[in-house]
């Protein structure tokens, strides 16, 4: 009876350890599961972020090409004064067919959120500006924008054309 009994539970104790190692191993592989699908989901989420960006980003080299186009269009409707307009009435039609066709070209800009920075009286931001040269001048706060030579422009909060700006330094 007694060998009966050491041999039930020396039984017994191996069935308890095999379940014990066979319970940690049944830990560890719900833990590389769970971590699996953690890994997958984070793979999912960035190739959609990636997916997004790529469609909100897809324009920016046609964007940027197009900037010059509305840099000289700009300069062509600065070039012309008021009173030679109102002396010719063919400048002024000109004029009216330039103008006509920058503010179309701006209006697709602001549909596909390309806008235009004026950063004239702010603090100067590296991001977002390019400084060209510093101006000593004591009235104005150093370290702000007091000369645009460029406009810059943004696409979705991205600059993908810093604006050329002077700034003022300390004195």
């Amino acid at each position: 009876c007694s060998f009966t009994t050491l041999l039930l539970v020396k039984q017994w104790y191996q069935r308890r350890v095999r379940v014990a190692e066979e319970s940690k191993l049944l830990g560890e592989m719900k833990d590389r599961y769970l971590r699996a699908l953690a890994d997958g989901e984070n793979v999912r989420n960035r190739a959609k972020k990636e997916l997004e960006d790529s469609k909100i980003f897809s324009i920016q080299s046609f964007a940027k090409d197009l900037l010059p186009v509305s840099d000289v269009l700009e300069k062509a409707l600065e070039s012309v004064k008021e009173e030679d307009r109102q002396a010719s009435a063919t400048l002024s039609n000109l004029h009216e067919g330039v103008s006509l066709t920058y503010s179309q070209l701006h209006q697709v800009f602001k549909r596909h959120n390309l806008i235009k920075i004026e950063p004239l009286g702010e603090e100067f931001d590296p991001m977002y500006h390019e400084a060209m040269f510093q101006v000593p001048d004591p009235e104005k706060t150093p370290g702000t924008v007091c000369t645009v030579v460029q406009s810059g422009y943004i696409l979705q909060s991205r600059s993908i054309r810093p604006a050329k700006v002077g700034v003022v330094k300390e004195t």
